[in-house]
């Protein structure tokens, strides 16, 4: 197998953290066949709506976007930069704060469309002579050994290279194949999104409120017409109450939204198309089985409750192509166990810590006792007045702290 290799690596899946990975093999002079069931879709800059599926991007990200030669393929339209957080618990006085000028950073993130991110990785793509497209199109069979990986494709295509990714989500059929074991538990809950046009500016602000039935954000969006007044929302429900809120009417609906909120924003005005998925959380126990390796969704997913899944994932892409670069510059094999877990150890570690902070999180806020509301509103009171204290929760949301970061995101 090893005197036929078509490819140096072989993606299965081209959501923001395949098509990243891709980019990030290729600028590091890998070849690489993409494989992909979904054909592309294009991205209309210039629509009115919004996508009301979004990522929170922060610095770690944006700074590998751009040194991956993708960042320049947004719209600036598109492109909602927020400097504030603000966060508080909806059963007390307790309240956070978090500014960007606290750090001496121009913002915190920023809040883009998936739709918009994966138009603009799609753009780099076609710029790269070293990636091989295979869409529409998916994994019929694959065989790894000791020396390699095979796969066929259903439209036929043969293709062997060092390693294979699963880069498919968090259902990944490819981590099931590959014997990969994880642990998983649902939370009961459902986020429902959408985006909405608000009366009053969100000041570049992004604002949480944890509520008794799960936590409520208004992500900050940029519209031309009236470049504060929209925000994406993210409204966390137990799941036996999404049934009703979506069979709301906009109007009644906008009014529930607007009372949860608490008016911080004003009335909410209009209200787009509502979706929702059930939340749940999962961690591989293993990033790798033999050549086969893991990223992204497929690996690890988090409560969305702190914006950081997509954050991880692009971690994980940009430490991946950084390893195997090593790899290649030692003339090592890209699928040995040794280098795979090299990936794992630098990777896994993290994702792991941020997921049980997550996690904590939620639970901390889930309790509606008395004592536990007394608690927590009195640590956030407290944490709320040391700038010194927040530093260091600013600059890990902004993926300043952490594992050692690799080339692409400083």
């Amino acid at each position: 197998m090893a005197d036929h290799f078509t490819h140096d690596i072989i993606i299965s899946g081209a959501g923001l953290v395949g098509l990243s990975l891709a980019a990030a093999c290729a600028q590091a002079g890998l070849t690489v066949a993409l494989i992909e069931q979904q054909p592309r879709v294009p991205f209309d800059a210039d629509a009115e709506h919004f996508s009301p599926r979004v990522s929170a991007i922060n610095l770690a990200s944006q700074r590998m976007l751009s040194n991956l030669g993708v960042w320049q393929h947004l719209p600036a339209e598109r492109l909602s930069a927020y400097d504030a957080m603000h966060v508080w618990d909806g059963l007390g006085q307790g309240q956070i704060d978090f500014d960007a000028h606290a750090i001496q950073q121009p913002q915190l993130g920023h809040i883009i469309e998936n739709p918009a991110l994966i138009e603009a990785l799609w753009r780099r793509i076609d710029e790269l002579d070293s990636i091989d497209l295979c869409l529409p199109d998916r994994i019929s069979t694959w065989h790894q050994d000791d020396a390699g990986v095979k796969v066929e494709t259903e439209i036929g295509r043969v293709l062997v290279a060092q390693s294979l990714v699963a880069s498919e989500g968090k259902h990944s059929p490819l981590r099931q194949e590959a014997d990969i074991a994880s642990w998983q538990w649902p939370y009961h809950h459902t986020a429902i999104v959408t985006t909405v046009r608000h009366e009053l500016a969100h000041q570049r602000c992004a604002q949480q409120v944890f509520l008794p039935t799960g936590p409520l954000a208004f992500l900050p969006l940029r519209n031309a017409a009236s470049p504060e007044h929209h925000s994406s929302i993210v409204w966390s429900v137990k799941s036996e109450q999404v049934a009703e809120l979506l069979a709301l009417s906009s109007e009644d609906f906008a009014r529930a939204l607007a009372q949860a909120f608490e008016q911080r924003l004003g009335r909410v005005e209009q209200v787009s198309e509502r979706t929702s998925f059930p939340l749940s959380a999962q961690q591989a126990k293993t990033y790798f089985n033999q050549r086969v390796v893991i990223l992204g969704d497929s690996a690890h997913s988090i409560h969305p409750l702190a914006g950081l899944g997509a954050n991880l994932g692009f971690l994980d892409a940009a430490t991946l192509a950084e390893t195997w670069q090593r790899a290649r510059q030692q003339g090592m094999d890209l699928g040995q166990s040794f280098v795979l877990r090299r990936f794992q150890r630098q990777r896994q570690g993290h994702n792991l810590a941020v997921g049980g902070a997550m996690e904590g999180l939620k639970r901390l806020f889930d309790s509606q006792s008395a004592l536990p509301v007394l608690l927590r509103n009195s640590g956030l009171r407290m944490l709320n007045a040391s700038a010194l204290a927040k530093r260091p929760l600013i600059l890990g949301a902004l993926g300043q702290i952490g594992p050692e970061l690799p080339e692409l995101c400083r």
